[in-house]
């Protein structure tokens, strides 16, 4: 009776399943929608950054600083990198102020000959370069020479320069301040996603011209007495101006909104001690009377009278690297 019992149960069994089956074309249909609304959500919490600036003005520094504010700062493999950067960014710094001593005809204070032959092919043999650079840097004819560091091109790497030996250290590892400071050779595409308060940002500093809904311009105000690497003639902050304009009068950008970082105001403080930027940009010698760094700063308005630009927001950080976690500074 059992068996019979169950024979007459089976058509029922498979009806009742046929009719809970669901229609594969209305299940796609159903995911795909499902899909598209994910989308749409998750690109409600992504806003897209375009970060643009000439050479050296500190777009790096940028995406560094987002992401040991917002990104989770880095791991091991990248402070390894980064303490490489600091000794290769040492080591740079001697031989193009030993070369720039060399075109300036700046004399030494020192023997040369108890240096490193990697630094001076003519010296003797030495393996403490350490010592070599240590006495290159502490040497007033090198010191005078790296005063007149806007006739050549060198990055200034002083953070570094002033404590060589903390730096060389068997031991040492990168601060995130050193890894701000730290200068590695970028090029190509990169981008850099960081989370504030729920909302994804995506920050590239290349020409990336979709969807973007705000765009990162930074200038160097203390190049002002400086001239680019392909053209001695052209001042660092007249090409800042030339780009920007160029920026700020593409179709592709009507709707985004731009943010211009004044950079470097630390470095321009310094600068202003002994140099007028009159002597650079004569156009400015009847507003810029007084050698203050907020004189210039108020200059920050010439960005929008050379470009016709009406929706610029200038911003001027104020110190040189990040002293804590909610504040990024100056972006060297």
């Amino acid at each position: 009776m059992g068996a019979c019992g169950s024979k007459e149960e089976s058509p029922n069994v498979q009806a009742n399943t046929s009719s809970l089956s669901i229609d594969p074309k209305l299940a796609a249909q159903k995911s795909k929608e499902i899909d598209k609304q994910l989308i749409e959500e998750k690109s409600k919490k992504e806003i897209k950054i375009l970060l643009l600036g000439t050479a050296e003005t500190g777009k790096s520094t940028v995406l560094k600083q987002l992401r040991i504010i917002h990104g989770g700062g880095f791991n091991d493999e990248d402070t390894q990198l980064f303490r490489c950067a600091v000794r290769k960014n040492i080591f740079d710094t001697a031989r193009i102020l030993v070369d720039a001593m060399a075109k300036l005809k700046i004399p030494y204070g020192f023997d040369k000959s108890k240096l490193d032959p990697v630094l001076f092919p003519s010296a003797g043999k030495t393996r403490d370069t350490d010592g070599a650079i240590k006495l290159i840097w502490a040497d007033t004819g090198v010191q005078y020479c790296f005063s007149r560091n806007n006739e050549f091109q060198i990055v200034d790497l002083s953070y570094f320069m002033k404590d060589i030996d903390s730096f060389n250290r068997s031991d040492y590892a990168p601060t995130n301040q050193d890894i701000l400071a730290s200068r590695i050779m970028t090029s190509g595409v990169n981008e850099t996603k960081v989370v504030i308060k729920g909302t994804i940002f995506k920050v590239k500093w290349i020409h990336v011209f979709d969807n973007v809904s705000a765009i990162f311009f930074l200038m160097d105000l203390s190049s002002f007495n400086l001239f680019t690497v392909e053209d001695v003639n052209v001042n660092r902050i007249v090409e800042s101006i030339t780009v920007f304009s160029f920026i700020c009068n593409h179709a592709s950008f009507k709707k985004s909104a731009i943010v211009v970082f004044m950079n470097k105001i630390d470095l321009l403080k310094d600068k202003l001690e002994s140099e007028f930027v009159a002597d650079y940009f004569p156009d400015l010698q009847d507003k810029m009377t007084i050698k203050t760094r907020q004189s210039f700063c108020r200059e920050g308005s010439f960005v929008q009278q050379s470009t016709g630009a009406t929706t610029v927001f200038p911003l001027h950080p104020s110190q040189r690297y990040r002293k804590n976690e909610s504040s990024t500074g100056d972006c060297h």
